[in-house]
């Protein structure tokens, strides 16, 4: 919002003030640069304003890369059903989606998203090291 404005300059500022404040500085951006952001939606242009956070961390970026790690995992060693075991790599088609989704639509940037999906990563495979877990998901 700030560098459609060519405000960019007052982010360190905005690290000083609190949420409520921050939130009127949008709703002040909104008001006078109305015309700037007519091509987008007022729902999201009230979001803005009301979260008025910082995008660190992608929560939806880290919940979905865990999500997949252990689904992936299931798929792929499930004794079950190994004719399945080629469709491991769907997960990862979709879960890419949501990282890119989220950049795409402003919510975050490049970095939160890369840096929570490693970390989803990692915490999956935490999750899968740990012996009753396998057992439990792949039914052996």
């Amino acid at each position: 919002m700030l560098e459609k404005v060519n405000e960019l300059d007052r982010i360190d500022y905005l690290y000083t003030l609190s949420k409520k404040e921050r939130g009127s500085i949008f709703a002040e951006i909104l008001k006078e640069d109305s015309l700037k952001f007519v091509d987008i939606d007022k729902k999201i242009q009230a979001h803005w304003v009301e979260e008025a956070g910082f995008s660190f961390p992608s929560g939806h970026t880290f919940n979905a890369f865990l999500f997949t790690m252990v689904i992936s995992y299931a798929i792929y060693f499930n004794r079950n059903r190994p004719k399945l075991r080629k469709l491991f790599f769907i997960p990862f088609i979709w879960v890419l989606g949501v990282g890119v989704s989220r950049v795409a639509l402003g919510a975050h940037t490049a970095l939160d998203v890369s840096a929570w999906a490693c970390l989803g990563i990692l915490l999956g495979m935490l999750f899968l090291y740990i012996d009753f877990t396998r057992h439990w998901l792949t039914l052996k």
